[in-house]
């Protein structure tokens, strides 16, 4: 998503003109269903396994916008600038 967002802001919103409106829906979407849990028409319901804490989706909302922020300074950063010594 960090790469979509990167890639796609220079464009707008609107996925007509190419923009980051889609990805947007895609993050709002995955953090919901982390926050809220699976539901009851959900696998786990059907056997009994109890959805997770809050804390637990807030977290793993948390995490995935810190690695995600990570990544992108990390890979898009400018590299240095070498100097040539003028001593030679």
């Amino acid at each position: 998503m960090t790469v979509a967002l990167t890639v796609k802001t220079a464009h707008g919103l609107w996925v007509q003109n190419d923009g980051y409106e889609y990805p947007l829906v895609l993050i709002a979407a995955i953090t919901t269903l982390s926050l809220t849990g699976p539901g009851i028409w959900s696998v786990d319901h059907l056997f009994g396994i109890d959805g997770p804490a809050l804390w637990i989706g807030a977290a793993a909302s948390l995490l995935g916008i810190s690695s995600g922020l990570a990544v992108r300074l990390l890979l898009h950063a400018k590299p240095p600038q070498l100097n040539p010594s003028k001593e030679q």
